[in-house]
């Protein structure tokens, strides 16, 4: 056992025998986790968690019923990647009660089994473990063995991470446990990244019923709307699926090519909630305080949002002298309106190229699109036309109108 286990191992002897934390020994994250186990009354020679009725249980699951089919397949995979390692992969709610589990027998079922749904997992009444600990730090946490403040979890190593929801409030936590640590460590970026891609099931779920409240007309185009979307779930799509191969891989011990297929599967994801967030911004008429937004990087968004729509128009859009440009506005204005330009070029360029470049200028920016149609869309090619989006924008009502368009 290394250095700092032994001293983990003697801080909880101490504890047990005189009540007293010895602060050196333990790591920084398990020290603030054992102060709050302490302070919330958490007894260390509990040999295993309390938990809900049955009844109690399964109606708590039916509240959480798209976090638990959100989660399933992560799930699924997660436990795939562990392998032959007796392991268990768990799905707390923000409260830090048990909803699922999933794991080889031995562990989910076993004498030394990790508590099932309808358990209570929060720190005052388990102490320091991975599902309550994620949740007490709201972020990722990992304790081994004698970390865990009960001896009951001490055969334990466990990893955890908060999920996110709706405006980043916390809808759950994923955590996974193993006997041995440096299975943990195998399994910590697959771990991360299967949490964030529960948080991407979550958002499509709800992109999807903002779609439904969006049916009646809005200043962007229903079908082209629809289209985006589903654009972007397929995007959903192939992280998943990045996923489960890179749990299969990871089984197998490929640890490069999982490697690989994680940040592939990352950079997806990614790509995901940026196009999240500006379908939002498209489909929802909600107006935002004016903050400091990168013109630069939201024009190369949309036009990588309209990817799919340059292709139905037959289209070839180009980003050239993209300069860094930052004006204060409300965003989801400023996007509404950038993406119905953009989208009305690539439509009247049909066959041909939208070529777009932003300028920076004393009073702002300057978006200048140039339309080359294809032959026989236009006699002449429609002059280049120009955007001027001020520094400052103006109150809500006025934003849409403090963009000033003309053509060279």
């Amino acid at each position: 056992m290394v250095a700092w286990l032994e001293d983990a191992l003697e801080a909880g002897r101490l504890y047990r025998s005189i009540g007293a934390l010895r602060e050196e020994p333990l790591r920084p994250h398990v020290l603030r986790a054992w102060e709050r186990s302490h302070g919330g009354g958490a007894d260390p020679r509990r040999p295993q968690a309390e938990g809900l009725s049955p009844l109690d249980t399964e109606r708590l699951r039916e509240r959480h019923r798209g976090l638990l089919q959100a989660a399933e397949p992560y799930m699924y995979a997660l436990s795939r990647a562990s392998g032959d390692e007796h392991h268990a992969v768990m799905l707390g709610d923000a409260q830090a009660i048990v909803l699922d589990v999933r794991g080889d027998e031995y562990s989910v079922h076993g004498p030394e089994r990790v508590p099932g749904p309808g358990a209570l997992l929060e720190e005052s009444a388990c102490g320091a473990n991975g599902i309550g600990s994620a949740l007490a730090e709201a972020g990722y946490i990992e304790l081994v063995g004698p970390e865990h403040f009960i001896q009951g979890f001490h055969a334990f190593t466990c990893q955890g991470i908060p999920l996110r929801g709706e405006e980043g409030a916390v809808a759950g936590v994923l955590s996974v446990s193993v006997k041995r640590p440096e299975v943990s460590r195998r399994l910590r970026e697959i771990l991360l990244c299967a949490a964030h891609a529960i948080e991407m099931e979550l958002l499509a779920g709800r992109l999807e019923r903002d779609m439904e409240r969006v049916l009646a007309a809005r200043d962007v185009p229903m079908e082209e709307l629809k289209r985006l979307l589903q654009d972007i779930l397929q995007v959903q799509a192939a992280a998943r699926l990045r996923i489960e191969i890179a749990a299969d891989q990871l089984a197998r011990n490929l640890l490069t090519h999982t490697r690989d297929l994680i940040q592939l599967a990352a950079t997806v994801l990614h790509r995901f909630r940026r196009r999240a967030a500006l379908w939002r911004a498209l489909a929802l008429d909600e107006a935002l305080a004016p903050r400091p937004v990168a013109l630069d990087a939201m024009v190369r968004d949309i036009a990588e949002l309209l990817e799919v729509e340059s292709a139905v128009c037959d289209v070839t859009t180009t980003c050239q002298e993209i300069e860094p440009v930052v004006v204060e506005a409300d965003p989801h204005t400023l996007v509404r309106v950038l993406f119905r330009v953009l989208l009305g070029a690539i439509k009247a360029a049909r066959g041909g190229a939208v070529h777009l470049a932003l300028r920076s200028r004393p009073t702002g920016g300057e978006l200048c699109l140039t339309l080359a149609p294809g032959l026989g869309v236009a006699r002449n090619a429609p002059p280049p036309v120009r955007i001027l989006v001020p520094a400052h924008m103006g109150a809500p009502e006025r934003r849409a109108r403090d963009l000033t368009e003309g053509s060279a």
